[in-house]
């Protein structure tokens, strides 16, 4: 179904053929795959750690969870292999060097790209009746100030954060909100920055009794005072990190040429859902916070909800563009996001307890193996443990802050098209919807609409009454 407030051709036989264009997968060929688009798909199952992320998927299998060969394909529901944006070449695959790169590399004045430049404000044509975006105003490093202004419209692609706080600089908000800060009101919107959504993880870890793991090519030292910052680039294993960096430089594979998120799974948290609810990524390592692994074999579940249901804000501080905004996440403000997370603990727990681990399991290192599994504890613990998936989106909502074409209602000649425009969030990573949604827009631009395709997906049949 449709997310609410995008309109109708935002259900998914319209959606589906703009993942399509966007991509060019490398696996064999499937009518919910692209293979013609400038973003490159592939994946990996990288040798050293192969055995690990298969006792996953079969811990999932073993547990009662089913085996699915695309999460995104016919059935995201099920265990089975995980989707990357790398090129066959082990590098990156992203929106640069998809797509801004080959124009520039053309040497034609399509594209001119700006670095060191902060916009601080959209320009308006004062003599309209009705409010027009016609350029934007620019600061550079030394303080310098530019304007810019177009022909046809100004488009927005701030993300989450950034478009609705130029919104807002730009007199387009919530009435209130801004005369706060001394900002005159030029068109009043008061949803922009708010319903703000994000995705809460956790990690579930544990240390092996075999090697199995990223440790001896990924560990580095924690570092100490002002040699903090060196050390944690000083590799415990030197040869290995280097053997590596080879290898992906002169014939793009070995373990530099993953994201090792090569294995994962969706699943539903109770009965009387039709679709997942819980993601999972697995990852064949201990991470300590989010960038240093822990210097031993280990293995960790990334989990969490795809649908919470509270809602942050952003909300500027000043009319100084130079000042960050206030991010208000607002992260398990409702009761059934804690309930939901609560459950997402247990199901997480009984897969990485499953005997498919029993070979390579010596003891659980997160949360602690004496830790009271009640639910104030597992509440608590996840309150305590939990992160953001970098997800943020629907601060410029369709239906509330924009059209469904990305048009600023009350404006125009102005576009947001960024993850900040999503009505509701999507059940899963943005990467990928956030490029579809970019190119679907482009199209609204020029007028154009590719021909739908309405594929069947799957529900299970007795998702009423069963959880799995």
């Amino acid at each position: 179904p449709r997310p609410p407030g995008a309109g109708e051709d935002w259900d998914y036989k319209h959606v589906l053929p703009y993942f399509k264009k966007a991509q060019t997968h490398h696996s064999e060929p499937s009518p919910y795959r692209g293979s013609r688009g400038p973003l490159s798909v592939t994946r990996r199952r990288t040798k050293p750690v192969r055995a690990i992320n298969d006792a996953f998927v079969n811990a999932g299998l073993e547990v009662g969870y089913k085996y699915s060969d695309d999460h995104n394909g016919f059935s995201q529901e099920g265990f089975g292999p995980m989707d990357m944006t790398v090129q066959p070449n082990g590098a990156r695959a992203n929106t640069s060097n998809a797509y801004i790169k080959p124009i520039l590399d053309l040497g034609i004045d399509a594209l001119r790209v700006m670095t060191g430049l902060h916009v601080t404000r959209l320009l308006f044509d004062e003599g309209s009746k009705k409010p027009r975006a016609v350029g934007v105003e620019l600061v550079d490093k030394q303080g310098r100030i530019t304007q810019m202004r177009c022909k046809e419209e100004v488009i927005v692609s701030l993300g989450a954060v950034g478009s609705p706080m130029l919104l807002n600089l730009s007199g387009i908000g919530d009435p209130a909100e801004l005369k706060e800060q001394g900002i005159d009101v030029r068109v009043p919107l008061p949803d922009v920055g708010k319903n703000l959504q994000d995705h809460l993880e956790f990690y579930l870890q544990y240390l092996a009794s075999v090697p199995c793991s990223l440790y001896p090519w990924a560990a580095t030292f924690p570092g100490i005072g002002p040699l903090q910052q060196i050390q944690r680039y000083l590799f415990r294993q030197p040869w290995r990190a280097v053997w590596a960096g080879a290898q992906w430089f002169t014939v793009g594979s070995g373990m530099s040429s993953s994201n090792h998120f090569e294995v994962g799974g969706f699943i539903r948290s109770h009965h009387g859902l039709e679709h997942p609810d819980i993601q999972y990524h697995f990852i064949p390592g201990c991470v300590v916070g989010q960038l240093d692994f822990l210097p031993q074999h280990g293995y960790q579940a990334h989990a969490g909800t795809l649908r919470p249901t509270s809602r942050g804000t952003i909300k500027i501080q000043s009319k100084d563009p130079r000042v960050a905004p206030l991010i208000d996440p607002a992260f398990l403000t409702t009761e059934k996001d804690v309930i939901d997370q609560r459950r997402s603990f247990r199901q997480t727990l009984e897969i990485m307890e499953a005997k498919a681990f029993d070979p390579f399991r010596k003891q659980r290192f997160s949360p602690d193996p004496n830790m009271d599994l009640t639910d104030d504890q597992v509440d608590a613990w996840v309150r305590q443990n939990s992160h953001s998936g970098y997800h943020l989106s629907c601060t410029c909502a369709m239906g509330r802050v924009v059209d469904g074409a990305g048009k600023v209602n009350g404006v125009d000649g102005l576009r947001v098209i960024d993850a900040s425009v999503m009505p509701s969030m999507t059940s899963g990573n943005l990467n990928a919807p956030t490029i579809m949604l970019a190119e679907k827009l482009v199209d609204a631009i020029r007028g154009v609409q590719l021909p739908v395709e309405d594929k069947p997906w799957y529900t299970p049949k007795d998702w009423q009454t069963k959880q799995r």
